[in-house]
């Protein structure tokens, strides 16, 4: 039974989506293409009629992870931030739902430790992703700073810091990950 285009793509569309969840909420070594697949809703057996490798998937799902993760850098306030801006942002993304929900966030802050051991292609595509964060970041910085590079060295301080501050908080138990958060959001609104 041959398959439309369409399908095709719907289901192409499908396999992205849950691997770049997946792949947030898992890990690299804890994400599997069986996994991918099922959540999917398809069989392991179609995998390769869209990706030659799993590394090819990993490289297309952290594309659709960073553009989503680009879209609330580029809007904040439509994902549950309180507003259009830096303290929005860093509102979100240090936030509890942040935190709790990696899926659904970040890709720097919930990869950011596998893919510093993975291929140089998917290194190279996280910083291609990370530098998209940093462009719609960039955005939100202070007037303050006047040049485009001024604004994206600012905006990679501060990716820096909340990815860093989410990491360790993923990591460490509840008491320390409340402490981390909370030192990050106040330290943020100081100069």
């Amino acid at each position: 039974m041959r398959v439309s285009r369409e399908e095709m793509a719907k289901s192409h569309d499908r396999i992205l989506s849950g691997a770049a969840q997946l792949l947030r909420e898992r890990g690299l070594e804890g994400t599997s293409v069986a996994d991918v697949m099922t959540q999917a809703g398809l069989t392991h057996g179609g995998f390769y009629r869209h990706f030659p490798t799993k590394e090819a998937l990993v490289d297309a799902a952290l594309q659709a992870a960073f553009v989503q993760s680009a879209s609330i850098a580029n809007s904040p306030a439509a994902h549950g931030a309180a507003s259009d801006d830096l303290a929005g942002y860093r509102g979100y993304y240090l936030s509890s739902d942040h935190l709790n929900h990696p899926g659904f966030g970040c890709p720097i802050a919930a990869l950011g430790g596998d893919l510093a051991r993975a291929s140089l292609s998917l290194r190279q595509a996280f910083g291609a992703g990370v530098r998209l964060v940093v462009k719609q970041l960039a955005r939100f910085m202070p007037l303050g700073q006047h040049t485009n590079d001024q604004r994206e060295e600012a905006a990679m301080r501060e990716i820096a810091m909340l990815a860093g501050a989410v990491m360790i908080a993923r990591a460490s138990d509840p008491d320390t990950a409340r402490a981390m958060l909370r030192a990050c959001a106040r330290g943020a609104n100081r100069p």
